[in-house]
């Protein structure tokens, strides 16, 4: 049995309650990508074990109250947070920073449909200290064309999950590898220096 196959037979055992729960996880969870999650979540109303409507709305409410304790983070600039925007994300954000600043409510709504970056959104938005309403704004607004379309797109190619999920899995593995190098580079920069550090 495939990893696919595994994942929508775990999936079509849960309760809505359940849906919802694997949702918020969905959003943070690095093993599987989202994308698959809802894939296999609209192979699951193509099948006739779940209502797409309710299976929409529950998946939305889900990622949105994960982005939302997420942005609650961000903003109240919490500390493990800090550490790893610090460590690996201010010194490439820092001169862009004017620009998205000014452009914070395209990053939040954008950042949505972008494998492995949707952080961006929220911590952004939790970073300048935008307003929780129009945060919610712009977040609900991605992800009332996100979830409908791929849950839609799950049920539509459900002869093809393997396919498209494998494609997914593939694009998932291929940022993962690059923010692994990004930070074993910067992890042998760090020890290069304690060395030459220690020599002089």
């Amino acid at each position: 049995m495939s990893e696919t196959q595994t994942l929508i037979q775990h999936l079509g055992a849960l309760s809505y309650l359940g849906i919802f729960g694997a949702a918020m996880l969905a959003n943070v969870a690095l093993v599987v990508p989202e994308e698959v999650i809802l894939l296999a979540l609209g192979y699951l109303v193509g099948t006739g074990k779940a209502n797409y409507f309710i299976v929409v709305a529950i998946v939305i409410a889900g990622l949105l109250s994960t982005d939302l304790l997420l942005y609650t983070l961000a903003r109240r600039e919490n500390k493990v947070i800090m550490f790893f925007y610090n460590k690996f994300f201010a010194w490439r954000i820092k001169s862009r920073l004017p620009w998205l600043e000014k452009h914070i409510y395209k990053v939040i709504f954008f950042s949505r449909f972008m494998v492995q970056l949707r952080f961006m959104g929220w911590f952004l938005a939790g970073k300048l200290k935008v307003r929780r309403r129009e945060f919610i704004t712009f977040e609900l607004a991605a992800l009332v064309i996100y979830v409908p379309l791929l849950i839609w797109a799950g049920e539509y190619f459900r002869d093809r999950i393997e396919f498209i999920a494998s494609g997914v899995r593939e694009i998932h593995n291929l940022i993962i590898i690059a923010i692994d190098a990004a930070i074993l580079f910067m992890l042998l920069k760090f020890l290069r220096k304690l060395i030459l550090n220690q020599a002089r």
